[in-house]
């Protein structure tokens, strides 16, 4: 899944839990940033990725001794970084929401992309949740994406203007009569 698709699935996802992600009480724009920085954490095996690129002196080394989207794509790599932002002084407040960016990455993973993820790592059995055989950057995701970013929108009105979302419920229910 490219970075933007898996950013935007976060959002979609954060704003789809954001009850349970109390810690932001009426501070969804660094909910949103803090989810898709989760987002973009498990990639750090690739040195072509977006954060990867960012910190080529971990990536790099990973990418070799482990490939891609092995460890840092587990249920194991989830639990290590939840307790490590748990136990962070700094990062705590933040854990439930950067981790379920990480676990919303995992996720897009296994339903975009031909080779799953290496989910009960250390095992080396790959899971995919992708029966369409969509590729990373195909039609399929870019059509996917399109789909979360008008779902994100329809979110937002409803969360922060009422009024416009109505008329839009209104005017879709017009269409589909």
């Amino acid at each position: 899944m490219m970075a933007k698709t898996h950013q935007a699935f976060a959002v979609f996802s954060l704003l789809m839990v954001e009850s349970h992600v109390s810690e932001f009480a009426g501070r969804i724009d660094i909910a949103c940033l803090l989810v898709m920085l989760g987002a973009l954490l498990p990639d750090i095996d690739s040195p072509e990725s977006s954060f990867g690129r960012l910190m080529p002196v971990v990536s790099k080394p990973l990418h070799s001794l482990l490939g891609h989207r092995t460890v840092t794509h587990s249920l194991l790599a989830i639990v290590l970084l939840y307790c490590c932002l748990v136990a962070s002084p700094m990062w705590h407040l933040y854990a439930k929401t950067i981790s379920l960016g990480f676990i919303s990455h995992i996720i897009g993973d296994m339903l975009i992309g031909t080779n799953g993820v290496a989910l009960f790592w250390p095992f080396k059995q790959k899971v995919s949740l992708n029966p369409l055989g969509m590729k990373v950057g195909g039609a399929g995701e870019y059509l996917v994406f399109n789909i979360l970013l008008v779902a994100i929108v329809i979110q937002a009105l409803q969360r922060f203007n009422p009024a416009a979302y109505q008329v839009l419920e209104n005017n879709i229910s017009f269409v589909w009569r």
